[in-house]
């Protein structure tokens, strides 16, 4: 079990949390273990909510991946440019 203790500027008190796990590693590690982790759960959620990326529908990771990169292209491009004109 780790502890971990977040400082936030303009907060009182400090914010405690606990990990427990299994991962056979130094505290620091665990840490920037689930860090990182937390930090890819929150790309997944928004990439749910912002271009409703709620299912894949192939059953190969390089697949899903394509067509990932195709939808995100797509939803980036500018609509009604009129460089071309």
């Amino acid at each position: 079990m780790v502890a971990k203790v977040e400082f936030h500027f303009g907060e009182l008190f400090p914010r405690v949390g606990f990990i427990v796990t299994n991962l056979a590693a130094d505290n620091r590690a665990v840490v920037w273990f689930y860090n990182k982790r937390g930090t890819a759960e929150q790309w997944i959620k928004e990439g749910k909510q912002a271009v409703k990326m709620t299912r894949l529908s192939c059953h190969r990771f390089r697949a899903n991946e394509v067509r990932l990169w195709l939808s995100l292209i797509a939803y980036n491009c500018p609509r009604g440019s009129t460089a071309g004109r």
